[in-house]
């Protein structure tokens, strides 16, 4: 992404050359052999211009040639995948001798949501993956924003308490509560979008959440009105970010290519780069996107300017 030159000379050779993307393809190639599982998400570009140490058009032309070969192959919302037999696991049909109950209701609409998106997630389709009448799961929750709420519950509750030893100061604190919630939203992308900050949903799981952050930043921030200032902020931040994380992913999906190899083949952006980037973007060319390396640049500078009003 975002670079002077094309970086497409390193591989224009003849067919039977040791070009770098070939070597990339046939690296691949082995995992697929014998790692890897049919339906397995392969390695993304930009993980494997850090890897090899290749262009990310180089990364890029080496998943079009497995996927010219059709060992690997595209799905909408799950991206680049091992050529499968069946892909995506699907939450199975129960019996409809099975009365399901509230939280069985909301295990199965967290698994529809993560697999196909929110909007996937209906009473009608819940009670047709259950084999129930569609009145039936009316009885257990009332809505579809009862329904949201518990399910997102249900995903904060889940992942484990912030992974700290004893006694750890308000960063190492602050730190391992936004990592946690960043990767609620990893395995969630749906998550980011529900969660508000001006309305917040009164959820046990959140306000585990909110206590913890209040109770770190005591340490650093007398004025009880500011520390929940800060929560709000560190909470805004993780699920802005975290929004980004899922439309690329969604996007990532629908068409094959991360945002590197995007920008690279999107003549439009590469053009108005050459017209009207000024000296200070092209000093920072090429750059390489990786959400999570902005994810932590972003957070280490939050809490280092949390610290330093702390300090005031």
């Amino acid at each position: 992404m975002w670079q002077d030159s094309g970086g497409q000379n390193d591989d224009a050779t003849g067919p039977d050359d040791d070009s770098p993307y070939r070597r990339v393809a046939a690296a691949l190639r082995e995992r697929i052999a014998t790692d890897l599982a049919p339906g397995d998400r392969i390695p993304s570009v930009r993980a494997l211009v850090s890897e090899f140490g290749v262009a990310s058009a180089t990364a890029s032309r080496a998943v079009a040639l497995l996927r010219d070969e059709g060992l690997v192959e595209s799905l909408p919302r799950v991206g680049t995948v091992v050529a499968a037999r069946t892909v995506r696991r699907r939450p199975a049909r129960r019996p409809a001798a099975d009365t399901p109950d509230r939280e069985a209701v909301v295990v199965l609409a967290v698994e529809l949501a993560d697999a196909d998106g929110l909007a996937a997630v209906s009473m009608r389709r819940l009670a047709s993956e259950l084999g129930r009448p569609t009145m039936s799961i009316y009885g257990l929750v009332r809505g579809k924003d009862d329904l949201v709420s518990a399910m997102l519950d249900h995903v904060f509750a889940a992942e484990p308490p912030p992974d700290v030893v004893v006694g750890a100061r308000w960063r190492e604190r602050l730190r391992a509560s936004a990592r946690r919630q960043w990767t609620v939203y990893d395995r969630h992308p749906w998550a980011a979008r529900t969660i508000s900050l001006h309305r917040p949903q009164p959820l046990p799981a959140l306000f585990a959440l909110a206590e913890w952050d209040l109770a770190a930043l005591e340490e650093v921030e007398p004025d009880p009105e500011r520390r929940l200032d800060l929560h709000i902020v560190l909470v805004g931040y993780v699920r802005g970010v975290a929004i980004t994380l899922a439309a690329e992913r969604e996007a990532e999906a629908d068409t094959g290519l991360d945002a590197d190899s995007w920008t690279d083949r999107d003549p439009g952006v590469n053009r108005a780069l050459q017209r009207h980037a000024g000296p200070a973007l092209h000093r920072v060319s090429p750059y390489a996107y990786d959400l999570e390396r902005v994810f932590t640049t972003g957070l280490e500078r939050l809490l280092d300017g949390i610290g330093s009003a702390g300090l005031t």
